[in-house]
């Protein structure tokens, strides 16, 4: 596959289980080193970055995304150590736990748990997600950023979240959900580790392919839920 990001522009990446997503996160963040092919970033390879320099240049959340067992504010200051209470609250309101945040009698300090487990999965998930934001890479690399979240408050956070993005960096987001792909520059369809399809989301969903099949879909599964919904 050939797939170019350049600075500011937005792709997200979509297809079935299995057809390579992840393992494209990884390789563009260094976590994995392909056997062929190039990746380059700026004008060098990235196996020329250091393991101090990488991080600073790509980066953000990826499928295993870690929650350590420490406090609120300690795992957040993994993203960027100077970070001010003030960029906490902008980056923990950008990916929706903020109110969550001011509710616990400890606030910043409060602690997660092993692995996270005082949270919920989708708490732990928006805690990443936030730390990603806090970073702020030229190139940031979201890996299902609205797991476990229901269809409302993963639009929600997916739009704050890509709002929060500093202008002129680049996103690459690899999502399962295809609801709120319309603003992105280009959607990549990837099956069998292969591009089927690539275009923007007014063009996919009206022409034949995996992409349309799978938003209507999705869309008459959130209908449902929706309708169920209290």
């Amino acid at each position: 596959m050939s797939l170019d990001l350049p600075a500011g522009r937005r792709i997200a990446v979509v297809g079935p289980s299995g057809a390579g997503k992840s393992t494209l996160a990884a390789v563009l963040t260094g976590a994995v080193r392909p056997t062929s092919g190039r990746v380059e970033l700026g004008d060098r390879e990235l196996s020329a970055y250091t393991e101090q320099q990488l991080p600073r240049a790509v980066g953000g959340l990826l499928a295993e995304a870690y929650v350590f067992h420490a406090t609120v504010r300690e795992n957040l200051l993994l993203g960027r150590a100077a970070a001010d209470d003030d960029e906490l609250a902008a980056a923990t309101a950008a990916a929706g736990l903020l109110d969550w945040v001011r509710a616990q009698p400890a606030g910043w300090d409060t602690l997660v748990g092993e692995e996270g487990g005082q949270l919920s999965g989708g708490q732990r998930q928006r805690l990443a997600l936030a730390r990603a934001l806090l970073a702020a890479p030229p190139v940031l690399v979201l890996d299902e950023p609205t797991e476990g979240l229901d269809p409302t408050a993963a639009d929600a956070v997916l739009a704050s979240a890509l709002a929060a993005t500093p202008t002129g960096h680049s996103v690459l987001l690899i999502s399962h959900r295809l609801s709120g792909l319309a603003e992105l520059d280009e959607i990549v369809v990837l099956d069998g580790g292969r591009v089927i399809q690539r275009g923007r989301h007014t063009d996919l969903v009206a022409a034949p392919g995996w992409y349309r099949d799978q938003w209507l879909l999705q869309e008459a599964a959130e209908r449902g839920y929706l309708a169920l919904a209290p």
